[in-house]
């Protein structure tokens, strides 16, 4: 009797951990199954972001595997700007020499359903910044994993909603 009890115990511990399992899609609605990623427009005057981010974000929906890229029909757009770009002085040698600068990227992003016109994002912020040593790291080293962080952020939000 101890038994049986101690069996069906274990078949509903399997099913409910089984019932909380996660999903993978994130809160993409179902219908999107590929996506275009239109070229980013700057308002910085740094130069060259705007296609870094565009070809990082569309690199990072390939590996992720979750859609396709489609330029000619794609069930979603993601589009979005680069609002600023900044590098800021935080600590300094007793020489008054900058030990630490502080890079930091923030860009509006959209994503909007073709099928049905309705935004899944729009016009949401998404800002990263990082700390670096200039005697350690060249400013465009720093800056490249800037972009990075921040490429990797809006396909975090797009696919997931986090």
């Amino acid at each position: 009797m101890a038994t049986q009890g101690l069996r069906i115990a274990v078949v509903l511990s399997v099913l409910y951990f089984l019932s909380c399992a996660y999903s993978f899609k994130g809160t993409l609605p179902e219908n999107i199954k590929s996506v275009q990623v239109e070229q980013f427009r700057s308002n910085v005057t740094e130069y060259g972001l705007e296609q870094e981010i565009t070809s990082l974000i569309t690199e990072s929906i390939v590996r992720d595997g979750r859609l396709s890229i489609d330029n000619e029909a794609p069930d979603a757009r993601i589009s979005g700007s680069v609002m600023r770009f900044s590098r800021t002085a935080v600590t300094y040698t007793g020489g008054e020499e900058v030990e630490q600068y502080k890079l930091e990227l923030r860009v509006s992003v959209s994503m909007d359903n073709t099928s049905d016109n309705e935004y899944i994002i729009r016009d949401e912020a998404v800002s990263e910044w990082l700390l670096y040593d200039p005697s350690a790291e060249t400013l465009e080293s720093a800056r490249q994993r800037l972009v990075i962080q921040v490429s990797d952020a809006v396909v975090r939000r797009c696919l997931s909603g986090w």
